[in-house]
């Protein structure tokens, strides 16, 4: 399960919390988010609304969104 804070599961395996390594997109309105244990490099995929992972990247970014997503691309905004 995602935490609250936006910082990844926590391992299955291991317990250490995991770190994102990719976003790519899913289907419709919806991304596949890879995290990686960092300590026993144990993988987990979850299927994200595409809205969540925009609203996250903007928290990371500490700035408003610049990007959005049109036809399962990450495009500027315009």
């Amino acid at each position: 399960m995602l935490d609250t804070q936006n910082q990844g599961p926590q391992c299955t395996a291991c317990g250490s919390p995991m770190k994102l390594t990719a976003i790519e997109p899913s289907y419709a309105d919806h991304d596949l988010r890879t995290f990686t244990c960092p300590k026993c490099r144990r993988v987990q995929r979850h299927v994200i609304e595409s809205a969540v992972t925009e609203a996250w990247l903007d928290k990371q970014r500490g700035k408003a969104a610049t990007h959005e997503i049109k036809g399962g691309r990450m495009m500027p905004k315009q």
